[in-house]
């Protein structure tokens, strides 16, 4: 046994490089480390650098931003593949060469990458939507915060980060609640014993310490039915804005009408909350 561990020992040594080529590979090993590593710092640099610098103007739209900022972190990625190329010793003869089969390797390997950097270009040249719109999409709702090579950053009126693929945000049914200044919102409110002459009053009476509700067109009140539990009404009112401020509304209502059962039906296009 002892003998078979000295000759595999013996045979490991013998299998590794020379002390020079050993140096040199590792030398080359680290210079790849190093040029990783300042191309990827040097690349978030100058994407922050980007967004910055057009940031002080109020003029330039937020998208415009965002794609100078991409742009930038893109560019500071292939000046860092160049560099890397010049330290290994690659001809730009072979890379050209070898173009079309890593071409064909990467889309394979980085579809969903390269799909999602597409759709994000075309999302920040199109605008269908800016940083700062409350949109929703694949049942996601919130304010849109920033699009970056994949994603888009959504914060929800919960307080919640969610990041949908640029490729779902480009191809999906999206509504952007910010587009037109005034949406609808619907609500239904179940078991109300107050006098119907008093309706109209205490509803707007209810909603009158909201600045972002429209008088013009004034809130709707509607009766669907009148049962020996009490009356279900309906109540349209138009907000202006996107803040969330459906939660303050129905606890103003709640406060009206503490015996109703307030269900909200919609909020412009966003899915509706559940029943309070």
């Amino acid at each position: 046994m002892a003998d078979f561990w000295r000759n595999f020992v013996g045979a490991l040594y013998r299998g590794l490089p020379k002390s020079a080529e050993l140096a040199t590979f590792l030398l080359r090993l680290a210079q790849v480390a190093v040029i990783l590593g300042v191309s990827l710092l040097l690349a978030r640099l100058a994407k922050n650098w980007a967004g910055r610098l057009l940031g002080r103007s109020r003029r330039v739209n937020p998208n415009i931003i965002a794609l100078a900022g991409n742009t930038a972190f893109v560019l500071m990625i292939l000046l860092g593949l160049t560099w890397w190329l010049g330290v290994i010793g690659a001809s730009w003869t072979a890379v050209v060469a070898s173009l079309s089969i890593v071409t064909v390797a990467l889309g394979l390997a980085l579809q969903d990458v390269l799909k999602n950097l597409v759709a994000g270009i075309y999302v920040l040249l199109e605008q269908p939507f800016k940083i700062g719109d409350q949109i929703a999409v694949k049942g996601v709702a919130g304010k849109v915060e920033g699009i970056d090579i994949r994603t888009t950053i959504i914060r929800t009126n919960d307080g919640l980060q969610v990041l949908v693929p640029n490729s779902i945000v480009f191809t999906d049914i999206l509504t952007n609640r910010s587009a037109y200044d005034t949406h609808r919102v619907s609500l239904q409110l179940q078991g109300i014993r107050a006098a119907f002459q008093d309706l109209n009053r205490l509803v707007n009476e209810a909603l009158d310490p909201f600045e972002e509700v429209a008088r013009i067109p004034a809130p709707l009140v509607k009766i669907q039915s009148v049962e020996d539990g009490g009356a279900t009404v309906t109540v349209d009112y138009w907000q202006r804005g996107a803040a969330p401020i459906v939660p303050d509304v129905l606890a103003s209502l709640r406060a009206t009408f503490p015996e109703a059962k307030i269900t909200v039906v919609s909020t412009g296009d966003l899915p509706a909350p559940q029943a309070t």
